[in-house]
């Protein structure tokens, strides 16, 4: 088993590895969500608008969920400002289309981002606890889980 602080320098590459992936993918999202066309991004056979807002904002909720959580922050108040902060850029993001026509807003829209959002978090929320039932105290405190 490798010594403490080699774990710890791994766990935080790997946190800055993916909150750089989160940035990098919201300003994906942020395209892909402005794009006046959408329809031209798109194969003929995509899942529905809404269907395609949930799996977005759940991938987003995913990588936001696992840079916390590896970085040893998930706890009570870091995730409910995660939460917060996510809902909040999907609010945002769905307020401003109107600004690229012929892109609307959509209250379902900002909804299916909400549901995608509860979904990627309540994925990494599974797994921390898997691995907090898993791990005896003692790495728990090496690993960072429920760290503050």
């Amino acid at each position: 088993m490798p010594a403490p602080l080699q774990v710890s320098a791994v766990r935080s590459r790997i946190a800055r590895l993916l909150f750089a992936t989160t940035v990098v993918y919201m300003l994906v999202l942020v395209c892909a969500t402005h794009y006046p066309k959408p329809e031209q991004l798109l194969p003929p056979d995509a899942p529905s608008d809404k269907t395609l807002h949930l799996l977005a904002y759940g991938l987003l909720a995913l990588l936001a969920g696992a840079a916390t959580a590896t970085a040893g922050r998930w706890v009570p108040g870091t995730v409910g400002s995660l939460v917060a902060g996510l809902v909040a850029f999907a609010a945002l993001d769905e307020v401003t289309q109107p600004l690229f026509p012929p892109r609307t807003a959509d209250l379902l829209d900002w909804a299916a981002d909400f549901v995608g959002i509860a979904v990627g978090l309540g994925g990494i929320a599974i797994g921390v606890a898997i691995v907090s039932r898993l791990r005896p105290a003692s790495a728990q405190r090496q690993l960072g889980v429920g760290a503050r």
